[in-house]
């Protein structure tokens, strides 16, 4: 009689039990976990200001943000933008121009107006067909058009950041 096939399925292991491969749990897959400090590797998390009304939008960039070592604070209306600016003094603001109570048009000037964020780089986030010249002489720096390509923001926020603007 021959022995059963140990290709097939159902066929019994005939291998001793220090023969047979071990049965492993694949390692479990954490998703990213931003640092909960302030401070990583000795150095400041930059401080991301997102002012943006729209949960979704909100949560997903604070996701990417986070994920990338920022230290995110929001804003859910143009009034906040500007109080929690105030408060926190955040190394970049990325500031939503449709946003209810006050717009960021409005937010931005008015942050403008404080000494000590004059220099602080304002990225206008826009879905606004020829926004730029807008946003531009209310005070912002540059401009993420909607929707938003990751790699290209991403860039943008680094090259804000490292340009020294800020600490001016």
């Amino acid at each position: 009689m021959a022995a059963p096939s140990l290709s097939h399925p159902e066929a019994p292991d005939l291998r001793s039990a220090s023969d047979r491969p071990r049965k492993t749990r694949a390692p479990r897959m954490s998703p990213v976990q931003p640092p909960e400090d302030d401070v990583v590797d000795g150095e400041a998390r930059p401080v991301v200001l997102l002012a943006e009304d729209h949960e979704d939008s909100r949560d997903a960039l604070r996701t990417l943000l986070d994920a990338f070592g920022y230290r995110v604070v929001e804003a859910t209306n143009g009034r906040e933008a500007v109080d929690r600016a105030l408060a926190e003094t955040p190394d970049i603001i990325l500031m939503d121009m449709m946003m209810p109570r006050v717009d960021g048009l409005q937010a931005t000037r008015e942050i403008r107006e404080v000494p000590a964020l004059r220099t602080v780089p304002i990225i206008a986030l826009t879905a606004m067909e020829g926004a730029r010249d807008r946003v531009m002489d209310a005070g912002c720096d540059d401009l993420v058009p909607k929707p938003i390509d990751v790699r290209s923001f991403l860039a943008k926020v680094r090259e804000w950041l490292e340009s020294g603007r800020h600490a001016a």
